[in-house]
């Protein structure tokens, strides 16, 4: 009877270790997760899409329009998640050196 209880009880440890390696993503998928994230806003801003520099996915930042800057930033964990295996949070946009869009006014 103790030797049952011990393999089960051994089973569901297992099982339990195993569910919570699985859910960290790996250094790729958080890089891929956050190119996705950065090319998504490019796509939203006509004036970002139209004059497109490079991005940056070391400081999560997007250059556009000879010297403009769009900076991103990663969210940070809420004190209940910390202490939870799982992936990092995203990146949310944070702020911007020139406008993101064209103002139809200029255009007129």
């Amino acid at each position: 009877m103790k030797n049952i209880i011990s393999k089960t009880a051994i089973i569901i440890g297992l099982f339990t270790v195993s569910i919570n390696a699985q859910s960290a993503l790996s250094p790729t998928s958080l890089k891929l997760r956050d190119l996705d994230t950065l090319v998504s806003f490019i796509e939203q801003h006509d004036r970002v899409a139209d004059t497109l520099e490079s991005i940056d996915l070391k400081n999560y930042t997007v250059f556009f329009d000879s010297g403009c800057e769009a900076n991103f930033v990663r969210v940070k964990e809420s004190l209940l998640k910390m202490s939870m295996p799982g992936p990092q949070p995203g990146i949310k946009f944070n702020s911007n050196s020139c406008a993101l869009t064209y103002d139809l006014k200029e255009q007129q």
